[in-house]
């Protein structure tokens, strides 16, 4: 093994800290300034619910164990196991290097995997969730826990309470609760308002698309806006060929993100049937943006841009936006066309 390659190390670490995500994280940047050096680090965690059924909440958890992921030289990893508690390398006894590593192939392909178990949540805050009238959810902490329901739709809802129809027996009982988390069972069908929600969901699909080419993590707000929306809209059927194009190219994108690729190559399939019938010159720009990030080949972007600069008249929201959006990728990493 050549030390002065950098490779993708398979280590154990061994930490007091629940929180081993962020630990890990800010572990491996201290001592990077330290020493000057240039690790990356890849610790993939999944979220569950904590046991206390009063006052549970989401937590984050180590999807591997002890296991992690760091990338850099021989030495500099060596040195990390030498000085920095709880790292240790993984031993290769079958293989001609000593040490465990995997390709850059390899674990690009498992990231998607963990992208699925890092952001398939197990319930939903209700205050990051927009519940329709028909979704059936059920309470996931507190005095009401495991009771199911339909939602009822209400204006003015106080204290962040919500109304569900419980049916006992013969009769349909409706129950005013606080419940700060719910897990959505079924989700309403022929939901209302798609149009509006399609619109409605690209700046969240944008935000999103920038932490999947930054590897940063989502926050739970923006993850749920992710699934709640490709589980809301998986099976809606519009009946305009041009929206409804519109509609698969932002699930397969969401679905990328989150690591559902099964669902992705789904949308992905009916959005090339579809993809002819688009022909407004800002969503072509669009689905250029899109597909580019993530299928990391770069070499559109500029001929997406000008579409957007070549539109006459003064420019929308949405257009101003989506410019913003081409010249961020096209700044913030200069490397881009040189890779397509």
């Amino acid at each position: 093994m050549d030390d002065n390659n950098r490779f993708w190390f398979v280590l154990n670490y061994i930490s007091p800290s629940f929180n081993r995500r962020e630990r890990v994280e800010r572990v491996i940047e201290k001592f990077n300034t330290s020493v000057k050096s240039d690790l990356d680090v890849f610790a993939p965690t999944f979220v569950e619910m904590s046991q206390d059924a009063e006052n549970g909440k989401p937590v984050e958890r180590p999807l591997l164990y002890h296991y992690v992921f760091v990338r850099g030289c021989l030495d500099d990893v060596r040195m990390l196991c030498r000085t920095v508690t709880g790292f240790s390398f993984v031993l290769n006894y079958a293989g001609e290097n000593r040490y465990m590593t995997v390709t850059p192939a390899s674990l690009e392909a498992f990231r998607i995997i963990a992208r699925l178990y890092e952001y398939k949540l197990p319930c939903f805050s209700v205050d990051n969730v927009t519940l329709e009238q028909g979704d059936e959810v059920e309470v996931m902490v507190g005095p009401f826990a495991g009771l199911t329901g339909t939602y009822i739709s209400r204006k003015g809802a106080s204290q962040g309470n919500i109304l569900i129809s419980v049916t006992q027996s013969l009769a349909a009982v409706a129950y005013d609760i606080r419940a700060d988390y719910v897990r959505v069972i079924r989700f309403a069908k022929d939901s209302k308002r798609a149009y509006d929600q399609i619109e409605a969901f690209i700046p969240r699909l944008l935000m999103a698309l920038r932490c999947y080419h930054d590897g940063t993590k989502m926050d739970s707000l923006l993850i749920s806006h992710l699934v709640v929306f490709c589980r809301r809209m998986e099976d809606v059927r519009l009946n305009n060929d041009k929206v409804d194009s519109k509609l698969q190219l932002l699930l397969m994108t969401a679905n990328m993100i989150l690591g559902n690729m099964d669902d992705y190559f789904k949308a992905k399939t009916r959005f090339d049937r579809l993809a002819r019938q688009i022909t407004n010159q800002l969503t072509q720009a669009l689905v250029i943006l899109l597909t580019s990030v993530v299928s990391h080949d770069y070499s559109g972007l500029e001929n997406g841009l000008s579409l957007i600069e070549s539109k006459e008249g003064k420019p929308s929201k949405f257009q101003s936006m989506l410019a913003s959006e081409y010249k961020y990728y096209l700044s913030v990493d200069s490397s881009c066309l040189l890779k397509a």
